[in-house]
């Protein structure tokens, strides 16, 4: 009689990993850069470009961690997912908030919008 091991038995049970993707064609803005190749399956071979975080002075400190406390941020980012149209600009406020998702023109409005506002208050 032979013993195995739970990690033995798992590993005899566990599927075979899928085989490398082939690379896509990144956005020029995408920060992975190399095709995604590391993505298991094709709808994980998503472009996303560098974080941009903006801290909010006027909003209350946040707890970060335990006795860590911080400003709240809003983060943005670019985004494309395989065989996508239209690129997105992805925005949400703290860690874990909701994500809105604007296409460039809506987002390209807003921020319109938003040099008009503060310009407003400059004169």
């Amino acid at each position: 009689m032979t013993l195995t091991t739970p990690a033995q038995t798992e590993a005899q049970t566990e599927a075979p990993a899928p085989a490398s993707l082939p690379p896509v064609v990144c956005a020029p803005w995408c920060v992975d850069g190399d095709g995604h190749t590391d993505a298991r399956f094709p709808e994980d071979q998503v472009c996303r470009g560098e974080t941009v975080e903006v801290e909010l002075s006027h909003r209350p400190l946040v707890q970060v961690d335990e006795d860590t406390w911080a400003r709240e941020t809003v983060h943005l980012y670019l985004l494309s997912h395989p065989g996508a149209l239209r690129t997105t600009v992805e925005m949400y406020r703290g860690e874990l908030g909701e994500t809105v998702s604007f296409a460039v023109d809506e987002a390209e409005a807003l921020g319109q919008a938003l040099l008009q506002a503060v310009q407003s208050t400059r004169g």
